[in-house]
């Protein structure tokens, strides 16, 4: 029995040794130091993907709080009363601790709120696959966490058993910042394109014989079969043709040759390239492939926050398997794709899940406040009431940057407003356990790094005596770098026939910065010091005194050392 474990042990140790803990250390500033560049080339998804919600990364953070573990053991730091290296290892620990609570257990999202409305909801800042399905009478709700991203392996697949019929649901491909291309196909099927003005500008949209779509609010007949209220079209000998219930006015972009086509039951040769309007809305067919197929392709592959994302999906129902794209966008909900198998309905959404809040919040006022002179935003609230209706309470808040609504153990920080300014968007946080561990993991390093400055039982404390050692022995060079940086200071002592009073008075002064800012010189003149010298004095001499006198007396300064460096 002794011999295998201890042949486990040999196997094992070597994992916890401080060496091993220098590795992961050093893999895992290089892990971090990847992501950056991932997040800046693919998106903050990839990064997450990748590297931080990784199983193997989080092994490696496991790993790393076992051997600091080891080492707390290992050198008997309780026994030996080592209370900083304690501290500084204990508090690593808890600082991995607070991670994990975090990663499992947080939430966090964006609520929006209207002036006047309430909201007792937030978006989720993760992605759902989100599921409705009706059959037999009966209603389905569930959904199930998803991350995909540029990077990585996309691969999902899920079974669920909805009464007797079994769904199956694949996720064959991922496609970031989606754009559909015609692709010219022998195989294919007659496709037209139509594009349209929308809230986005330009949208472009594909048309298949055999198909009605609903775009921008009207209705498209690519059918044999006309319908009472639709653009009907359907394929002649020689062209296309037209047909609607309303009176379309049409011009012919190449020749801007205008003519009217009145609603009738009589079909009309389609005019490609032609801007049709009914006075509220204009399309133009632009293109028409007599066989081809619609392809959607990654028109770049980083994912922004406001990357719109594209999930190829196989669904299939006891067999009979159907494929869609469904649609989705950081910190929205999305928009469904509806499938149907007979009496089988089914709807698939990817995107943010609402999450729901114990209370409400209303809106009474949003406030933005603007430097004086300009548009550019100095600070904007929100005057909020809180309405709870299980503690039976109300609580009038003002919500800003740095004045964060703390409520139920949620809390609220100021993160956007709506254009029109009479709305706006709360970031959402629920994660108090995680928060407190890992604040304390904090305070604790803080702590045993001062107590590294007086404990005698620490690396610190014999860098010290062997210092002293070295000066005893070193007096007179310290004494001559003393004597050097006197003379140094002397020569680098820079004169001046500014006075103090008369310095404050230009210090008065009010100047605009260049984001519109209005300041007084005071405030200038110290954060020019401390951008270049890291300080708000220099040789005696205020800030003021220092601006002033390079611009009355600049000669004076030249070769003055006064730039920090690192």
């Amino acid at each position: 029995m002794s011999k295998p474990i201890s042949l486990l042990k040999k196997l094992v140790w070597p994992l916890f040794t401080t060496k091993a803990a220098a590795v992961y250390f050093i893999l895992f500033a290089l892990s971090i130091g990847l992501a950056t560049f991932i997040e800046n080339d693919f998106g903050t998804s990839s990064a997450q993907h990748v590297i931080f919600k990784a199983w193997w990364f989080e092994v490696l953070l496991f790993l790393f709080g076992m051997t600091i573990l080891a080492n707390i053991v290992r050198y008997r730091m309780f026994q030996q009363k080592k209370w900083a290296l304690l501290l500084f290892h204990g508090s690593i620990l808890i600082i991995i601790l607070g991670a994990a609570v975090t990663r499992y257990y947080g939430e966090e999202g964006i609520m929006h709120i209207r002036e006047g409305d309430r909201s007792s909801n937030f978006l989720s800042a993760e992605t759902y696959l989100k599921f409705g399905v009706g059959y037999q009478g009966e209603t389905y709700q569930f959904d199930e966490q998803v991350l995909f991203s540029s990077l990585g392996n996309n691969s999902w697949s899920e079974q669920y058993q909805i009464g007797d019929q079994l769904l199956e649901v694949e996720v064959k491909d991922f496609v970031p910042n989606p754009v559909p291309r015609l692709i010219p196909d022998t195989n294919g099927v007659p496709i037209l394109k139509l594009v349209i003005a929308g809230a986005a500008g330009r949208e472009e949209f594909f048309l298949k014989q055999g198909e009605t779509r609903r775009i921008g609010g009207q209705l498209f007949n690519f059918k044999n079969n006309p319908m009472m209220g639709a653009v009907n079209l359907k394929l002649g000998r020689d062209a296309i043709l037209f047909r609607s219930d309303k009176t379309w006015y049409r011009t012919v972009m190449a020749t801007q040759v205008k003519d009217t086509l009145r609603g009738g039951t009589d079909y009309v040769p389609l005019a490609l390239r032609a801007l049709h309007t009914d006075g509220n809305m204009s399309f133009v067919f632009s293109e028409f492939h007599q066989a081809a197929r619609v392809e959607i392709i990654s028109e770049e592959p980083k994912v922004k926050n406001e990357s719109t994302t594209a999930l190829l999906l196989d669904i299939s129902l006891n067999g009979q398997t159907q494929q869609t794209y469904v649609y989705g966008q950081k910190g929205l909900p999305g928009s469904p794709s509806n499938l149907r198998f007979d009496d089988f309905r089914l709807s698939v959404t990817y995107g943010a899940k609402e999450v729901e809040v114990p209370f409400a919040i209303r809106l009474n006022e949003f406030i933005m406040e603007r430097y004086p002179g300009t548009n550019s935003a100095s600070s904007y609230a929100s005057e909020v009431t809180v309405i709870d209706p299980n503690e039976s309470a109300t609580l009038d808040y003002r919500i800003y940057m740095n004045n964060i609504l703390n409520y139920g153990g949620y809390r609220f920080f100021q993160s956007s407003f709506d254009r029109d300014e009479k709305g706006t968007y709360l970031s959402v946080n629920r994660d108090f356990w995680g928060t407190l561990i890992s604040y304390l993991g904090y305070a604790l390093l803080t702590l045993g790094m001062l107590m590294t400055f007086f404990s005698k039982k620490t690396r610190f404390s014999d860098l010290i005596i062997k210092i002293r050692k070295m000066r005893t022995k070193s007096g007179t060079f310290i004494l001559a770098m003393i004597v050097g940086g006197t003379l140094s200071a002397q020569n680098n002592h820079v004169d001046t026939s500014v006075a103090s009073a008369h310095a404050e008075l230009f210090s008065t002064l009010i100047v605009q910065d260049f984001k519109g800012r209005m300041k007084p010189v005071h405030t200038l003149s110290r954060e020019v010091m401390r951008k270049v010298s890291r300080k708000e004095s220099w040789d005696g001499l205020t800030a003021d005194q220092v601006l002033l006198s390079a611009f009355i007396n600049n000669q004076s300064w030249y070769g003055v050392p006064m730039i920090k460096l690192g």
